[in-house]
Order: C-alpha cells, then structure tokens, then sequence
C-alpha cells in the first residue's frame, strides 16, 4: 500500500491568475532512479509521470499550447525527475522473516528540477522541489494494495510537484 508523505496536497490558488501574454511551451521530460543503491531508468513510470506533468501545464491556463519533447515553443520547460527508493534493512530483514506479519516500508523521494530557456536557450529561471512516498508491506494490507499502488499515487506527487513549480516560477514574473 502505498500513501504520500510530502509534499501534502497541494492547496494555493489553481489555476494561477493569467497576468500577461500567453506563450506557447515545450516540456522535455527526463528521469532517472537509484533503487536500493543502485542506479537505474525509470522505465515504463517515465511515460506516467511524463502526462501528469503535461496535464498540469495544461490545466494552469498560463499558456496558448503545451507540446511534449520535439515539438517548437516560445518557451523551452526542461523536467528532470528522479527517484530514489530506499529501505531499512533491519526492519526488511525481521519483515520476511515473520512472512510480512511485521510490515516493511519502501521510501521513494522524488527530486523535480525544472529548468526554463527560451526557444533560443537562454535562462529564464529554475526550481527544484520534492516530494515522498511510502510503499508499507503487511500481509494484512494486501487487500488495499490495488487501490494504494505506486502507479496510482505517484504521479498525483508528480502532478502537484509540478503545480509547484508552475506557482513559483510565475510569482517570479517568468510566465
């Protein structure tokens, strides 16, 4: 089963108040993970949490067009994601040993630097933000499990991650 940690629903005014020109943006969204200590792709999430950060771009209406990574605009969002998934040991240890009677938790913290150029690659700003997940292993919590899955909770942390930084850059005058 899997719950948010941070960052807790998102809860400013959404979507931001439009307070001048529209431009049109291309997102280029990349990622990557360490699972346990070892580096690895995000693979088939990537796609995932890719729509949930076009569908927050979309639905800020701060923007005349949202094209995903090839495509031309005024303004150039580079999204970098990554995600690192770690455990405790000791307690992953006593867990398989009692057969998930003692639950075991995976921490996923998901790092955002979104980096904003214009079509001809000058900078016009950046921000980093981050959020965390807990995936809890009980043998009791199964039957949640389908509901409380990674791919379903995620990219809700991606999404407001996203409203984030769209919040941000534009209380500084960048869009």
């Amino acid at each position: 089963m899997t719950v948010r940690s941070a960052p807790a629903r998102f809860d400013a005014v959404w979507p931001p108040a439009v307070t001048g020109p529209r431009p049109s943006v291309a997102l280029v969204v990349t990622g990557g993970a360490v699972e346990y200590g070892w580096p690895r792709d995000l693979g088939p999430i990537l796609p995932v949490w890719g729509a949930a950060c076009e569908s927050a771009y979309r639905e800020s209406a701060l923007f005349s067009d949202v094209v995903s990574e090839r495509g031309r605009g005024a303004v150039r969002v580079e999204i970098e994601l990554h995600a690192e998934v770690s455990q405790n040991d000791v307690l992953t240890f006593f867990s398989y040993l009692t057969l998930l009677i003692i639950p075991n938790v995976d921490t996923t913290d998901i790092a955002m630097v979104t980096r904003v150029t214009t079509a001809d690659g000058q900078p016009l700003g950046t921000v980093e933000t981050q959020g965390r997940s807990r995936t809890w292993y009980q043998l009791l919590l199964f039957p949640f499990s389908s509901s409380f899955e990674p791919r379903r909770v995620t990219p809700g942390i991606v999404y407001d991650l996203n409203r984030e930084a769209i919040t941000i850059l534009h209380d500084r005058g960048v869009f």
